[in-house]
């Protein structure tokens, strides 16, 4: 479709309508500023999945950057898919450009890739758009949030997020700058829609450390914690507390080894212990082994997925020991996860989960900081994102609550971000797959 070359737009090809795959594009004067480039995992097809970009080319002549606002795979994980099309630099944080770069190892281009390091908080121009980074909490270091202007509209793009007060490491949520960002004229904001049927405040990471404490504490054995592997804070704190508690900490699973090495070099977890070799590990005691690892979505082919298929022999469970997870179910690998609960407990070891004790917290917004975040930046007009339909429903019924306008869109719809937020009309959409290779 033909766009107004003198108005701001707006169109999702990826994670609006779903959790993950997020792909968002501004669109003036032809030019483009995609901000992030994520995947979706599917387990019945085994493949990454990712946003079609073949009808960003019938509104843009050119892609003037990606902006990534957090290193988590649903923000990161199709670089290395699309990038040979777009040709264009990629913007992040420190952390998440250490997260990129461990991904484009995998690529022959990965020297051809320009790259910018941005600040925590900055201000730069991309061709005819003025950009800022303002930092937000989330369940990874060094989330941002950008503020997108052109054409005499602004529109504030949160990423995910949360306002918490205790993260353990990185910046806390610049709440100056979104009251400042609400003193101006704000047209839009694209925002976080994951937890948005959900009342309350989301817990702060730090308050998980005397639940998780009192689990490892309770267990004779092997405690072994599983999490979404990018979660820096997470790892910080069990490696605190295997201190506290006398147990050697061992990382085990090559993502999150990864997201070790990235968060060293961006500055954070420089007081981890060294890591432990599957070599040394049957050499330690049960009882002083506190272990993280990836599988907390139940894969089986993750490091919890072949622990609790006993097919390893140089790292085991055994009955007496304990599996915490960590994390939340996402959605659809709930019967992956049950069959891996399933065959622990059928070999004595005890699972403890999410459901039945307090030992994760979300990195999303509920409703009441939903509701602060637009007391803060007071926006013209909301369009929910970054959920399925359900949640898209809920965090535009609140924004209608609190008397503000909610412009309620999906993949392939076309925004014009003025005086008012209108959907125009539509570009095509789709998928891509990636096959999985183990």
């Amino acid at each position: 479709m033909k766009l107004d070359p003198n108005k701001l737009h707006f169109i999702p090809l990826g994670g609006c309508g779903e959790i993950g795959m997020n792909l968002n594009v501004y669109v003036y004067q032809r030019s483009a500023v995609i901000v992030d480039c994520g995947v979706m995992f599917s387990a019945e097809k085994d493949a990454a999945v990712f946003a079609d970009i073949d009808s960003l080319w019938t509104v843009a002549d050119r892609v003037l950057a990606i902006l990534i606002t957090h290193a988590h795979q649903d923000h990161i994980g199709a670089l290395k898919d699309v990038w040979p099309e777009l040709k264009c630099p990629i913007y992040g944080s420190r952390f998440a450009i250490e997260m990129v770069y461990s991904a484009l190892d995998e690529t022959d281009f990965s020297r051809d890739v320009p790259i910018r390091v941005l600040g925590q908080s900055e201000a730069f121009k991309l061709g005819p758009f003025e950009i800022e980074r303002i930092p937000l909490t989330h369940s990874t270091v060094e989330m941002g949030a950008f503020v997108i202007a052109a054409a005499g509209s602004t529109v504030l793009h949160t990423g995910d997020w949360t306002f918490d007060s205790d993260p353990i490491v990185g910046p806390l949520s610049d709440l100056k700058a979104l009251e400042k960002l609400g003193c101006q004229n704000l047209n839009a904001v694209v925002g976080d829609s994951t937890n948005a049927l959900e009342s309350g405040w989301t817990a702060s990471e730090g308050s998980l450390r005397a639940t998780l404490l009192d689990e490892i504490q309770k267990s004779a054995g092997r405690v072994c914690v599983t999490i979404f592997s990018s979660n820096v804070a997470r790892i910080k704190l069990l490696a605190d507390l295997a201190q506290e508690t006398g147990r050697t900490f061992v990382v085990l699973g090559r993502s999150i080894e990864t997201v070790v090495r990235a968060a060293q070099s961006a500055g954070y977890l420089t007081d981890l212990p060294p890591l432990v070799s599957p070599k040394q590990y049957g050499y330690l005691p049960p009882g002083q082994v506190l272990v993280v690892c990836t599988g907390s979505q139940g894969s089986s082919n993750s490091m919890l997925g072949r622990l609790a298929k006993d097919n390893r022999n140089d790292v085991y469970l055994e009955s007496g020991d304990t599996v915490l997870f960590s994390a939340r179910r996402v959605p659809g690998c709930e019967d992956d996860i049950d069959t891996v609960q399933a065959l622990l407990k059928s070999r004595g070891i005890e699972v403890v989960d999410a459901q039945t004790a307090s030992i994760h917290v979300s990195g999303h917004p509920k409703q009441d900081e939903l509701r602060m975040m637009y007391s803060l930046v007071k926006p013209g007009c909301v369009i929910p994102v970054h959920g399925m339909a359900k949640h898209l429903d809920a965090h535009a019924n609140l924004v209608k609550d609190m008397g503000l306008l909610a412009e309620r869109i999906e993949n392939g719809d076309v925004v014009e971000i003025g005086a008012t937020c209108i959907r125009i009309g539509r570009v095509p959409s789709g998928r891509r797959l990636r096959p999985l290779r183990f």
